[in-house]
């Protein structure tokens, strides 16, 4: 029985691997002919007008003549090798250090108010008694945990400037590096100077620190989730084990109500612990599962109640829009936000009759892409889901409506990341090549496989999947997914750089 049950596991993994490999290869593939790679003005209809300019004719010289100084020049390689592995846990905090103080200097210099859901957020903020914001909320009460969390921070700061929240946004992402390098550190220590170095590369990249919601707000939940679990892959303590399925019982509970979708690999984690189980860790996972449940049931129980009794700003309940206008949108135009349909939800009276036009129009759409028209759609949102190395920046409705201002400094930094700033496409470009080198490590990571690596292929795989069935079109959306890449990058970087100098050595002696 145990044979046959081994059998089932190995064709599950195989199946839920397969699964990986095909959106990883399409989403590299992807990443490699995005717009943002492009020289001279930018072709994407969203951006166009944005021209590359010097900045980028100097990152590539430069990225170029490093590569080659490095590979001719033999001391140069000894310096590297001592600077950035023999001392690289040095050199890699110093340079993650660097990048938040970069990112800081970013934050004083710019703090715009930002459109969109955040600002609507942020609005509720200042006069909850809004008509409009009261029926935003009540649509969308969603937005409405995250609203109450930012009300108690400013209540308790006496501030709700958005200067204030982007700062609280930089602490959340430093949290998340500090999580994330914990858990390499649990998993595996010889990783941890690479993930320095990946996450200190991701912290410059990644204007979204000034986007105070949902996708920043959520980062550190699942980076403590990936954590948790690494705790208990790690320990045979049951008492440590108890511990950390209370703290993920917890943490999931707080992520459903921030960002439902980030659940994701709560249920990954689940799947692989059943597909993997044996013998020797049947009650660990019993352990993990009962205790989970149990946590996620009672504090979900506590929390509902809290967010039903809150009286800071009034919505007409059961005024909800329902998940399937999510999913019939993420069928229409390139998969994402519909106008057309978000004012069909306004009009209607009721959740019932919500449903029934969001269910009329998905059968509709469905039967007009027909089969391989749909299979052909899919590919495509895939590609607007995720090959956007700025996750969608500034590509949102009403995102940014500020201008670059001023001098010196603050408008050499807004050049780089506000609507027309003359460097805009050069930050896209340089973005985008962060991207594809992530990107590129877990592509040509493939072979490494274990219990938690599973983890994090099948998380990817169930967002990416996600994603293509509700609202989707802009990789905005993968935000919430971040942590599952820069862990798994930073994971099999090593082991895969040592297959492919093994395999490139064989084949250099192999034509002598």
């Amino acid at each position: 029985m145990q044979k046959i049950y081994h059998k089932i596991s190995e064709k599950i993994l195989k199946i839920t691997n397969a699964f990986f490999g095909v959106f990883i290869f399409l989403v590299f593939y992807f990443a490699l002919t995005s717009p943002n790679l492009t020289l001279g003005d930018n072709v994407n209809k969203q951006t166009i007008g944005d021209r590359t300019t010097w900045v980028v004719v100097l990152f590539l010289v430069t990225l170029i003549l490093v590569t080659l100084i490095t590979l001719v020049n033999r001391k140069i390689r000894v310096i590297s090798r001592v600077l950035f592995i023999d001392y690289g846990l040095i050199t890699g905090s110093i340079l993650l250090t660097l990048s938040f103080i970069l990112q800081l200097i970013v934050i004083f210099h710019t703090h715009p108010a930002i459109g969109f859901d955040p600002g609507a957020i942020h609005d509720a903020l200042l006069d909850p008694n809004r008509e409009d914001l009261k029926s935003y909320f009540s649509y969308n009460t969603n937005n409405l945990p995250l609203l109450l969390v930012q009300r108690a921070i400013s209540g308790g700061l006496k501030n709700s400037s958005w200067l204030t929240f982007d700062l609280i946004n930089s602490l959340l992402l430093l949290v998340t590096v500090l999580l994330n390098l914990l858990t390499v550190y649990l998993l595996d220590k010889k990783s941890l100077k690479v993930t320095l170095y990946i996450h200190a590369l991701w912290i410059v990249v990644f204007p979204m620190v000034l986007v105070p919601y949902s996708d920043v707000a959520i980062l550190p939940m699942v980076s403590a989730l990936l954590a948790l679990y690494a705790l208990t892959s790690k320990t045979k303590n049951y008492f440590v084990i108890l511990l950390s399925a209370i703290g993920i019982g917890i943490v999931v509970t707080c992520i459903y109500f921030i960002k439902p979708s980030a659940i994701i690999p709560i249920i990954a984690i689940f799947i692989i612990e059943i597909v993997m189980v044996t013998k020797k860790n049947i009650i660990k996972t019993l352990i993990i599962i009962f205790v989970i449940f149990g946590v996620v049931s009672t504090s979900y129980v506590y929390l509902q109640k809290q967010l039903s009794q809150q009286n800071y700003i009034k919505i007409q309940k059961n005024r909800t829009i329902p998940a399937i206008h999510f999913v019939s949108m993420g069928v229409s135009g390139d998969g994402g936000y519909n106008p057309s349909d978000a004012l069909a939800m306004a009009k209607l009276k009721s959740q019932k009759e919500m449903r029934e036009y969001s269910q009329k129009k998905l059968i509709a759409r469905l039967h007009q892409k027909g089969v391989f028209g749909y299979l052909k759609f899919l590919i495509h949102k895939q590609n607007k889901n995720s090959a956007d190395g700025t996750f969608g920046w500034l590509i949102e409705g009403h995102f940014m409506q500020t201008k670059p201002t001023g001098n010196g400094l603050k408008r050499l930094i807004q050049e780089f990341i506000y609507p027309g700033g003359k460097h805009l496409a050069d930050f896209r470009f340089i973005s985008q090549v962060w991207w594809i080198g992530l990107l590129g490590v877990i592509f040509l990571g493939w072979q490494q496989k274990n219990r938690y690596l599973n983890v994090l292929r099948l998380s990817i795989t169930g967002g990416f999947i996600y994603l293509l069935i509700f609202e989707g079109g802009r990789s905005r959306y993968l935000i919430q997914f971040l942590p599952l890449f820069l862990i798994l990058a930073s994971l099999i970087y090593l082991p895969t750089i040592k297959l492919l100098t093994e395999k490139l050595a064989w084949i250099h002696a192999s034509n002598n």
